[in-house]
Formats: structure tokens, C-alpha cells, sequence
């Protein structure tokens, strides 16, 4: 097929969204599709530069549209991300519509920025538009929030307004409208998509992983416990959990330590309660490094604690796995999608406050290290769920999964045509 693909956000060399847009373009050419790319201007030179060395991504028609009404130059990024994705979505459009005159297009998908909010007008064009997978309907429980200062609770509240009266954006239930596909990275998301559209909408998590960055089976050392926890500094990414349930883990293991890695305006809260908790000595804060040294830290650590309250996905989590540490996180959101009993924890929140939460944390992180030979199969069984996530099969299985809602939609299409002509 002709594909062409809408990447706001896409690069060889940065992770989470822009790792996203750029392994699902190659994936796609290398499945043996015609593919143009479009992507913001501020990528271009990190594009460019990584298809010197990879001839999959040279052989992508790469174009960069560039809004007239804010110009970027290539590695300057937006300060306000969102109006400028609004304003780049307008001129990818234009882009997008010279192009289909003279190549005609059998297929369009929309890939990042993977969130339900931000509209995408490609859906105008005569081709069958797939959506996603895109996520954006998660949200924290209410019992989870009695922690939350006064500002998080508010913000969190105009989150579930923005949920709830999503279908009445014009431009997102348009777009939902032209879909052929909707893909949802969860059900949560899936369940904000009107009633009369949830037949045509799939879900299926967008993450996936280089088979050659899956490590060999690790041994663990006999030490005291070391914990992790990777991730912006925000309130519902959940540090404060982790933090939590240091405090009440060190009740049976006193020599248990945590590093939290990540910068954000949560920071100065949570080194607060760390000290408040008399955790601050068992608690290293460590600003975001290099890939090679985050790499090396997961190796170091016997856990990666991710109790996040409502991520869509879980690049960290994937990439957890692929070091061989086993996963405890919370039954919210993508990373109990891609957490197994095999390869880690996923602790139930149900009926549970902040606090009971944190004591569920701690004793699920107990019962793994209370045994080496069960934290050894974990181990060995995070390494076997990510190969489940080698980028080639997963994008594989996206078309094989979108394919029959294409199908119908050029069927709905040459109905429609042949209407128009025995109307003549």
C-alpha cells in the first residue's frame, strides 16, 4: 500500500513519543509499504542524520511541513507544544492534500502525538484514515487522591470534565467521525468514544521494542534490596507511591533503598516526604542522564517500582523488562497491560486509599525478594514478555488487525461511488 503517516513527534535519538513515531514509520516500510512521513520541522535534522546510517528509514519519503503562522527552525522545541501541534496539523493537512493529487494515498495514519485530545484533520482526505492507537481516557482513581495537594486535585477533576465532554469538542469528534479506525491504547480509552463508534474501534498498546536491545538472563546478587523508579516528576506518575512503600517495606527490610530517577515540579514534594518519612538516607534522587548510564542502573536494581495512576502506555515499563528487572506497578492505566504474572506485579487499587495502596506495594515488593528463585523466574519471564513486544511483530500485527476495517472502508466508498453514478 501507499501509506502515508503523520508523526508530529518523531526521532531516532530521543525516547517515549519521539521513539514511538520513528520505529512505527521504519516498521511500516519494512512490512514492504510505500511510505511518506510527515513530521514537525524541529526534528528534521535528527531524521535526516539517522537515515544516513539506516537505508529502512532513507527509503521513507520524509517531508516536513512548516506552519506559516509559527516557524520552527530543526531543534528548537515549542515552549506551548499543544497550540503549536494545533497550528502544525493545519499545515500538515495542506501538505498532506498536494501530496494525494498526485500519489494517491490507500491509506493514512495518524501516529503521534497519541493522545485522544489533540485532533488530527487528516481524516478530510478521500483515503481511509487510521487513528492510533491514541490513549488519553485514563484517570486516577478518587481514593488515590487523598494525597493530592489542592492544585493536583483540581487539575486532575478538569481532567475528568475533559473526559467526559470530549464528544463535544468539534474537532475531535470530527476526526473520530472520519476515522476508518480507531485504535485505543486501553480500554479506558476506548470508553470515551461515543456508543455509535466503538464498533469500529480496536485496542492495542503502540509500544514495541528493537529485538537486539533485550538483554541476556541476569543473576542477582545477595544485598540488600534496591528499588526503581524512572519517570517525570509528576503527581500521578506516582513516585510518592514508591516513596510510600519504601517507607513501609523498610518495616521488614530496613536496609532497602530507592532511586528515583527524573526531573518535574514534584520534586522538592517528594524529597520532602522523603525526608518527612525519615526515608531520605535510603532515598537517591538522580536528574535524568544519558541512555548508556540509565541503562547501567537498571542492571544495578533487583525492581522497577511504577505505580503510575493513569499512563496510557509505559515506555519505562517495556524497557524495564527488556533488562531483565521485574515490574510492580498498579492495575490503572497501559502498564497493567503489559505487566503479566510472570514477569511482575500488578497490585489492586479497588476500595484502596493512598495509604493501603502503598502497604499493597510493599507487600507484593516483599513476597518477590522474599524468595531469590521466584525473583530469578521473574526476571527471566520479563525478559520473555518483552520479545512479545519486537517492534516487527507488533506493527505486523496492527495491519493485520486494521486490515478488514480498511476493507469496509473502500467498500462503504465504491457503494458510495456507485450510488453517485447511477444518480447521473
Amino acid at each position: 500500500m501507499k501509506i502515508l503517516m503523520s508523526c508530529y513527534e518523531c526521532s531516532p535519538v530521543r525516547g517515549s513519543e519521539s521513539g514511538v513515531g520513528w520505529n512505527w514509520v521504519r516498521e511500516t516500510r519494512r512490512l514492504g509499504h510505500e511510505v511518506w512521513a510527515l513530521a514537525a520541522p524541529t526534528y528534521a535534522d535528527e531524521i535526516m542524520q539517522g537515515c544516513r546510517s539506516d537505508q529502512l528509514a532513507a527509503s521513507v519519503n520524509w517531508i516536513f511541513p512548516q506552519s506559516p503562522f509559527w516557524r520552527l527552525e530543526p531543534g528548537e522545541k515549542p515552549k506551548a507544544e499543544r497550540r503549536h501541534n494545533l497550528l502544525w496539523q493545519i499545515a500538515a493537512l495542506k501538505a498532506a492534500r498536494d501530496l494525494h493529487q498526485s500519489v494517491q494515498f490507500d491509506a493514512i495514519h495518524h501516529v503521534t502525538w497519541g493522545g485522544i485530545r489533540y485532533p488530527s484533520f487528516l481524516g478530510r482526505l478521500d483515503a481511509p484514515f487510521i487513528l492510533g492507537p491514541v490513549g488519553g481516557g485514563e484517570t486516577s482513581p478518587p481514593q488515590l487522591r487523598d494525597s493530592f495537594t489542592r492544585r493536583n486535585l483540581w487539575t486532575e477533576r478538569l481532567r475528568d470534565v475533559s473526559n467526559r465532554t470530549l464528544a463535544f469538542n468539534p474537532l475531535v469528534r470530527r476526526m473520530l467521525e472520519e476515522a476508518a479506525v480507531i485504535v485505543a491504547k486501553t480500554e479506558e480509552t476506548r470508553e470515551l468514544v461515543p456508543s455509535r463508534m466503538r464498533s469500529k474501534t480496536a485496542v492495542f498498546l503502540e509500544l514495541g521494542v528493537s529485538p537486539d536491545r533485550i538483554e541476556s538472563p541476569r543473576t542477582f546478587n545477595q544485598r540488600p534490596p534496591r528499588l526503581l523508579f524512572v519517570g517525570r516528576l509528576l503527581y500521578w506518575k506516582g513516585a510518592h507511591l514508591a516513596l510510600a512503600a519504601l517507607g513501609a517495606l523498610r518495616e521488614t527490610s530496613p536496609l532497602a533503598r530507592l532511586t528515583i530517577v527524573g526531573r518535574g515540579p514534584e520534586e522538592p514534594a517528594l524529597r520532602a516526604q522523603a525526608e518527612r518519612s525519615g526515608l531520605a538516607d535510603a532515598t537517591d534522587f538522580v536528574p535524568w542522564m544519558p541512555q548508556a548510564e540509565l541503562f547501567e542502573l537498571y542492571r544495578e536494581h533487583d525492581l522497577f517500582v511504577f505505580p503510575s495512576l493513569h499512563d496510557s502506555s509505559g515506555n519505562v515499563v517495556l524497557e524495564a523488562l527488556c533488562h531483565g528487572l521485574p515490574v510492580v506497578c498498579l492495575d490503572l492505566g497501559g502498564p497493567k497491560e503489559i505487566v503479566t504474572e510472570t514477569s511482575g506485579v500488578v497490585v489492586a487499587t479497588t476500595g484502596l486509599g493512598t495509604d493501603e495502596t502503598a502497604r499493597a506495594l510493599a507487600a507484593a515488593i516483599s513476597n518477590v525478594l522474599a524468595e531469590p528463585a521466584t525473583l530469578q523466574a521473574l526476571s527471566l519471564g520479563a525478559l520473555a514478555r518483552a520479545r512479545a513486544f519486537s517492534w516487527p511483530d507488533r506493527v505486523a500485527r496492527f495491519f493485520e488487525m486494521v486490515s478488514p476495517f480498511l476493507d469496509e472502508a473502500r467498500r462503504a466508498k465504491g457503494s458510495s461511488n456507485l450510488i453517485r453514478l447511477n444518480s447521473l
